[in-house]
């Protein structure tokens, strides 16, 4: 009887080589090296002398945007002690105060009103005077005898076609318009009459605007300054004492 072999099988198990190597030391050691690094500064920072402590102090106390990039670093890496603001092709755009400012958007009222005065130019034929240009407000003023005959409140025939061309650019300002009659001495027989002469020539304006090209007459303020100076002081060959006055006072200040 041929002896009968039982079957053996063998099983093989195949383990990781790496099992215990996973990839978690590698981030343990990376923690480990910037807590190093960060130890070595510190211990480096408190041995240096007060310069280049205080250099790096001034770095980290400097706004982010500089004058000139890069370049304007010095040779221990800090930033110059000024503060800047504003890009260098910027500077000297908008007043110091917009800068110090920047929450409210007073540059785009700035250039609204620069555009708005080169419109009044343009629609005067270059006669308005005494021009003041900023965010809050544009002011600008208009011979007395370009609306008004001396010793007149009537707004004349030529008058009134410049004001047709202010009432368009009126309309679509956001803001108040006040409207400042003046008189100079000699128009009316007192002082009382010129005060009178003013307001009465700022009313004629601000009823002209409203009835005859529809300006919003809530928009429009008018107000009274007499002169006592005599009409021969003059700017540019225009009377400075007998003029209204424009100021365009935006509604965002």
């Amino acid at each position: 009887m041929a002896d009968e072999k039982g079957t053996i099988v063998i099983k093989r198990i195949n383990k990781g080589g790496h099992a215990a190597h996973g990839g978690a030391w590698k981030v343990a050691f990376a923690d480990f090296m910037t807590a190093m690094m960060a130890f070595f500064l510190v211990m480096w920072l408190m041995g240096s002398d007060e310069a280049t402590k205080s250099a790096v102090a001034d770095y980290f106390k400097t706004a982010s945007v500089f004058k000139g990039g890069s370049d304007s670093l010095d040779k221990k890496g800090a930033a110059p002690s000024t503060s800047y603001s504003i890009l260098n092709g910027m500077e000297g755009m908008y007043d110091e105060k917009d800068v110090q400012d920047p929450a409210r958007p007073r540059p785009v009222y700035l250039e609204e009103h620069r555009i708005l005065s080169k419109l009044v130019f343009e629609i005067f034929d270059g006669s308005a005077f005494s021009e003041d240009v900023r965010a809050e407000f544009l002011k600008f003023a208009v011979p007395g005898n370009v609306l008004f005959q001396f010793g007149s409140s009537e707004v004349s025939f030529e008058g009134k076609i410049y004001l047709k061309k202010l009432a368009e650019v009126f309309k679509t300002y956001d803001g108040k318009v006040h409207i400042v009659g003046h008189t100079e001495k000699g128009e009316g027989n007192s002082d009382e009459a010129n005060w009178k002469l003013s307001f009465e020539r700022s009313m004629a304006v601000r009823s002209s605007l409203v009835k005859d090209y529809g300006v919003n007459p809530e928009q429009l303020v008018p107000i009274a300054q007499s002169s006592n100076q005599i009409s021969g002081e003059q700017v540019q060959t225009v009377n400075v004492n007998r003029r209204v006055e424009f100021i365009l006072k935006s509604n965002a200040f």
